[in-house]
């Protein structure tokens, strides 16, 4: 527990970022999520390819045009082009690439880059006005959803899960635990909802309600999360993805839930929005 507590405290600086957005957000994502593709490369194939730093370079490329092409015709151009390069490198490369490794590429940039991109598309939300958007205050929802409901699941767990939740993928985890960790985000959503409500107003929307409802889907979501980054290691036969954070494992052991929350959060601020 207190490497967990000390990994957290090593990781609020990096939080900043998510405040500030804009190129300071787009590098520390991008950081994130090459390493994180790297992990999930070497969990699904067993070591690195080169087919695997192919998908590295879009996703590099991805972030650096980022604020260019979300929810543009680009995108999908650039994604064409994506699985075009991919299924090309498998037909003419003689150096054994096979199916296999061309979908962990794909895989790889889709579940990490393409996912952790949501962070970035809450922050910089655009506001009707062309001024500071909404997402200033949504993306710290991301994280609250996913880190609040982490820590409250491995408290509850370990002092009161009895249950197994879904043992054949992570054996640590129980219904207690999953309950508690529900409940937990929902709450920090709850007084992280008050403490706007006193300061700004976003549009016509119940802040206070939302951003509940919004800590409750997206701690359930940062449970599949978790669970589908144990299903990837179960695949590869690891215990961690890496040893970056101490009492964490690496980036994706971190990450695997904000993956999954980041664009459930993107998805009900956009219809909370139009609502509103």
């Amino acid at each position: 527990m207190r490497k967990r507590v000390v990994t957290s405290l090593v990781l609020l600086p990096a939080l900043i970022f998510a405040y500030l957005g804009g190129v300071w957000l787009q590098v520390s994502l991008a950081a994130v999520s090459l390493v994180g593709m790297m992990e999930i490369y070497r969990a699904m194939s067993g070591r690195s390819e080169p087919i695997h730093y192919i998908g590295c370079a879009f996703a590099a490329v991805y972030y650096l045009i980022l604020p260019f092409i979300g929810g543009t015709p680009y995108f999908f151009i650039f994604i064409t082009v994506f699985v075009i390069t991919v299924s090309v490198y498998m037909i003419l490369s003689r150096s054994g690439v096979n199916m296999a490794n061309c979908a962990a590429a794909l895989y790889g940039f889709f579940y990490v880059a393409f996912l952790t991109s949501f962070i970035y598309l809450v922050r910089m939300y655009p506001a009707p006005d062309g001024s500071q958007g909404p997402g200033v205050f949504f993306v710290w929802q991301i994280f609250i959803s996913s880190f609040g409901c982490d820590t409250c699941s491995y408290l509850i767990g370990v002092n009161f899960g009895r249950h197994k939740l879904i043992p054949a993928l992570s054996p640590q985890k129980t219904v207690e635990g999953a309950v508690g960790g529900v409940v937990g985000a929902t709450l920090l959503a709850f007084v992280y909802g008050l403490i706007v409500s006193r300061y700004a107003r976003i549009g016509d929307i119940n802040i206070v309600l939302d951003f509940t409802v919004i800590g409750v889907v997206g701690a359930v979501f940062s449970i599949f999360g978790d669970l589908a980054a144990s299903a990837v290691k179960r695949f590869g036969k690891i215990k961690d993805f890496g040893e970056i954070f101490p009492g964490h494992g690496g980036v994706m052991d971190r990450f695997d839930g904000v993956v999954f929350t980041a664009p459930v959060v993107y998805m009900l601020m956009t219809a909370m929005l139009w609502r509103g």
